[in-house]
């Protein structure tokens, strides 16, 4: 989501001009950034919640160097989704009918006559193969090469 998206959608609902939902848009950032820095989380009900978190320094790794860089400790910001946008972002299962009446019973095995279990199979297919050049060239003629300029013989 970015502010111009946010922007449009108080533009449509306001039924305002674009400087004003811009205006709007820019308010509305600030003030979760300004309720995050003094509280240290910000909550939207049906959507979920940011909370500031410090971070601990540590050693890293360069992915480009692999060389090993230290990292200060710093802050920041963690968000957690209310269950309420996790079930309308998780498909909905179709449930299972519910069934009354008696299991049904398991099929028996069928039993099949000795002459119709036992089954042969057809002589696998074989295609014929045309001999290929290697074997039609006479044995001392010269071999070309395949790739550039043929040698140069002599």
């Amino acid at each position: 989501m970015s502010k111009a998206f946010i922007a449009a959608v108080l533009q449509d609902s306001m039924d305002s001009t674009g400087v004003a939902a811009n205006k709007a848009a820019e308010d509305l950032i600030e003030a979760i950034i300004t309720q995050i820095e003094e509280t240290g989380s910000f909550t939207l009900p049906s959507f979920g919640t940011f909370t500031l978190r410090e971070t601990s320094a540590r050693k890293a790794l360069n992915p480009r160097t692999q060389e090993e860089v230290w990292v200060e400790a710093g802050r920041t910001v963690r968000f957690k989704a209310s269950p309420v946008l996790k079930e309308r972002m998780t498909p909905a299962k179709p449930k299972a009918k519910a069934t009354r009446g008696p299991a049904k019973k398991k099929a028996e095995p069928v039993k099949v006559a000795a002459s119709a279990a036992k089954k042969t199979s057809a002589p696998a297919k074989t295609r014929a193969t045309r001999p290929t050049k290697a074997a039609e060239a006479p044995q001392d003629a010269p071999v070309k090469a395949r790739r550039g300029r043929p040698k140069k013989q002599g």
